[in-house]
């Protein structure tokens, strides 16, 4: 698909990154990324992006919201907490209606901009504070996330072996705080926190549609003009290199189907160390159904439901998750050990190493298929040195070599094996 990116930096820690997708899509989007250390006042920031998008000072009521919502085509806002690294990213996002369909000269990007902005700058305060219904429905909104989270084992298992495998890092926080701290929050915290969110965190704003993103770029400028952005904070993570020791963790919950999740360093010293090969690397060891963990652990030795290998490049970690039987545990974690370790030799074929550049191209293309795909891309990015399109990505790959896959794997050491075992009283289903 034909696009134009235009990426610039107008004030002081500030991103803005415009894709005009030339009216190829319906729908527009506008995002506002923040970026902040993950251990300043977490639970506070987590909470920011909920009770910002339901009102602001000019809609105080979800009536008065939702009617303007209706009058804008139909706009969604949305609001999420991510976590990039040792970094937590409150995001605040409207989908809106491309002006093309309007039936009316109005421009509808303008009033979804303008609610954007009020949204983040002009929240509904009464008397300087956060109404106290507003911040208890908040409260209880993202503690039923956490727990609801908790009771999917799957995701389950990679947190406690991501909170085991970084114990002394601050990247085995949570992204949304612990439950008690939640519990205590109060409107003096939230209000420091959003004034500390404006003023120290690294923003990132997105415009995705074929709007006009200089006046929208303009509006921000004017907004952040009045902010003092002069210390602004320091975005770090730590990177471990390589595992000192391995850890082997068993616990055990009322679960049918065990869970096994390995935990590796990926040998990277920062977010660009060697990260193309690495990623072509991870993924003929355990990407899609070319992999060696796919063909091997799962179709030929049948040793689990599941098997896959994930490549987190913001902490250098790859973790391999599996569905298996308790009593496959030892032969499971050899068998997918032993696949990294044909790797390591260049045991691999041409055909596997073609088809991994092949599925990752076609993905990175895919990005342009969908508004959302094309916010995510740029928005994932919000933390990078440079930004690149994804054909500029593409190209990456395609010059990764089998001797660069290689010296890749050669990097990578064992930290962390850990084991969800069922105890015989199963509540959750096979998957």
């Amino acid at each position: 698909m034909e696009y134009a990116f235009n990426l610039s930096q107008p004030i002081n820690g500030l991103k803005f990154c415009s894709v005009d997708t030339k009216s190829n899509f319906k729908v527009a989007i506008l995002t506002a990324s923040f970026a902040l250390p993950l251990d300043s006042d977490t639970a506070a920031n987590a909470l920011l992006p909920g009770l910002l998008k339901r009102t602001c000072k000019k809609y105080p009521t979800l009536t008065q919201m939702n009617r303007h919502l209706a009058s804008l085509y139909g706009a969604m806002v949305s609001g999420s907490v991510g976590k990039d690294g040792e970094n937590q990213v409150l995001t605040l996002r409207v989908t809106v209606l491309e002006d093309r369909f309007s039936l009316s000269e109005d421009k509808i990007s303008s009033a979804a901009a303008d609610l954007l902005l009020d949204l983040i700058f002009e929240p509904n305060l009464i008397d300087g504070r956060f109404a106290e219904e507003d911040i208890e429905r908040e409260k209880r909104l993202m503690i039923e996330q956490i727990e609801s989270e908790l009771n999917d084992k799957r995701y389950y298992a990679l947190k406690r072996c991501t909170e085991i495998m970084c114990e002394n890092e601050v990247y085995s926080k949570s992204r949304w705080g612990e439950i008690e701290d939640i519990k205590s929050l109060d409107s003096a915290r939230l209000i420091k926190a959003w004034k500390n969110m404006l003023s120290s965190a690294v923003v990132y704003i997105g415009v995705t549609g074929s709007m006009n993103a200089d006046v929208i770029r303009c509006r921000f400028e004017q907004k952040f003009e009045n902010i003092d952005r002069s210390h602004l904070a320091e975005l770090h993570t730590e990177y471990i290199t390589s595992a000192y020791e391995t850890k082997k963790v068993r616990e055990e919950m009322p679960v049918k189907q065990g869970k096994l999740v390995i935990g590796m360093r990926a040998g990277m010293t920062d977010a660009d160390d060697n990260y193309f090969a690495i990623k072509v690397m991870c993924d003929i060891f355990g990407g899609g159904v070319y992999s060696k963990l796919f063909n091997n652990v799962r179709e030929k030795m049948s040793l689990c439901y599941y098997c896959s290998a994930g490549f987190n490049r913001g902490k250098g970690l790859i973790m391999v998750q599996s569905g298996i039987e308790n009593e496959n545990e030892q032969k499971a974690t050899d068998a997918i050990l032993a696949q990294l370790e044909d790797i390591k030799k260049g045991n691999f074929t041409d055909d596997e190493f073609d088809a991994s550049i092949k599925g990752i191209t076609n993905l990175a293309y895919g990005v342009c298929d969908t508004p959302e795909g094309i916010d995510r891309w740029y928005g994932g990015q919000m933390l990078d040195s440079d930004i690149i399109t994804p054909e500029e990505y593409a190209k990456q790959i395609r010059a990764i070599t089998r001797e660069q896959v290689i010296a890749a794997a050669q990097c990578v050491t064992l930290d962390t094996v850990y084991m969800l075992a069922g105890n015989g009283d199963a509540e959750d289903e096979e998957e």
